[in-house]
C-alpha cells in the first residue's frame, strides 16, 4: 500500500535526475513508478555508465 503511494514521487524524482542528467527521462519516469525507490540505483550505475561510455574507458574524469 506504502509503495502504491510513493509511486508518483518516485516517479517524479528519477524524472527530474533524468533530465539533470541529460539521460532520456522517459524511461525513467517509468521505472520510477514500477518499481519505486529499487530504480535509484539502477540510475545511478546507469548514469555511470552512460558518463564512462561518452568519456572513453582509459580517460581518468576524477582528480582529487
Amino acid at each position: 500500500m506504502l509503495l502504491l503511494l510513493l509511486s508518483p514521487v518516485f516517479s517524479g524524482w528519477c524524472y527530474i535526475l533524468a533530465k539533470k542528467a541529460g539521460l532520456k527521462s522517459t524511461p525513467w519516469l517509468v521505472a520510477g513508478a514500477l518499481v519505486g525507490p529499487i530504480a535509484l540505483p539502477l540510475f545511478h550505475n546507469h548514469k555511470r555508465l552512460a558518463l564512462r561510455k561518452a568519456l572513453g574507458h582509459g580517460l581518468v574524469w576524477f582528480r582529487p
